[in-house]
């Protein structure tokens, strides 16, 4: 009996011990830098980066909702799940469509009158890519993070959104999103500016580079992209203290076709070596840009 409350008390002592340094491990600015925390100097202790803290928040407590831009459907994100190495949150809608030839609304498929018809899909937020636009942990702050939409059938569209936190309550908000195109590849943000503010006032406005592979004119659905693109985005905020007017305004937008898809000079008028279509913004992966442009 002894020798079992001896083994209970020694394993009691290892634990507090091991509790003790576990909590005391990073209570200096280096150590907190070492396990990649954040040091808040006027409280003397080491924090969670706010990424996971963001992300800790959202995937459970608070979840976010994305904007589905087509038509301003909110859909909550209110599961957590990996896939390849990456987390994401994701959630899922279902909504009845009506059509002049079903007339499917919600009470006539409940009373049997007609078939209905559902518009489903998915919703995937990639927390392992979320990118911060600005260094503050109190108030309001910015971050970027692509989301894919699955619809089900007519593609897998992925998207560079421009969300909200704000650190009091804890909230997530989706502001707006910019669109990259139908199954697109290797999306990665790099931060080129985070944004500043003094004096409650944006001195300077966060910028992001999006970098990601999309199909060439020449290329089937089914294959991997290999057209590199670059988009240049700045946040627009006009208050510190309200995101209500914050967006995304997009600067640039630069594709380059790899070697082995070619491009008719009759799409290249000033023979600078970019489509035309890119200057326009009006490029169609549906067109084949290595047949000669017809004036139809």
């Amino acid at each position: 009996m002894f020798k079992t409350l001896s083994k209970v008390l020694v394993a009691f002592v290892v634990i507090v011990i091991v509790s003790y340094f576990l909590q005391n491990r990073a209570n200096t600015p280096e150590a907190c830098a070492n396990i990649d925390g954040y040091w808040n100097a006027d409280q003397n202790n080491c924090e969670d980066k706010t990424e996971k803290m963001i992300f800790q928040s959202l995937s459970k407590p608070h979840p976010v909702s994305i904007v589905y831009p087509d038509n301003q459907r909110l859909v909550s994100l209110d599961k957590a799940e990996q896939v390849e190495q990456e987390i994401y949150l994701r959630g899922y809608y279902q909504d009845v469509v009506s059509s002049p030839e079903l007339k499917a609304t919600e009470q006539e498929a409940t009373n049997g009158q007609d078939k209905a018809v559902y518009e489903r899909g998915s919703v995937f937020l990639n927390m392992s890519k979320l990118s911060l636009l600005a260094d503050n942990r109190t108030g309001i702050t910015y971050f970027a993070a692509p989301f894919v939409i699955n619809t089900a059938g007519r593609g897998i569209f992925d998207y560079i959104g421009l969300f909200s936190y704000d650190f009091a309550s804890q909230q997530a908000t989706h502001l707006s999103s910019e669109l990259l195109g139908n199954r697109i590849r290797e999306q990665a943000i790099v931060i080129k500016e985070k944004s500043v503010v003094k004096d409650n006032v944006f001195v300077q406005e966060g910028v992001i580079d999006v970098h990601f592979k999309s199909h060439g004119p020449k290329q089937a659905a089914a294959d991997y992209p290999t057209q590199s693109n670059k988009m240049t985005l700045q946040l627009v905020a006009l208050d510190p203290k309200d995101d209500q007017h914050a967006a995304f305004r997009r600067i640039t937008i630069n594709n380059k076709i790899t070697a082995n898809s070619t491009m008719h000079k009759s799409w290249d008028t000033d023979s600078d070596g970019i489509n035309d279509c890119e200057k326009q913004n009006s490029c169609d992966h549906t067109v084949d840009y290595s047949q000669e442009k017809t004036n139809d």
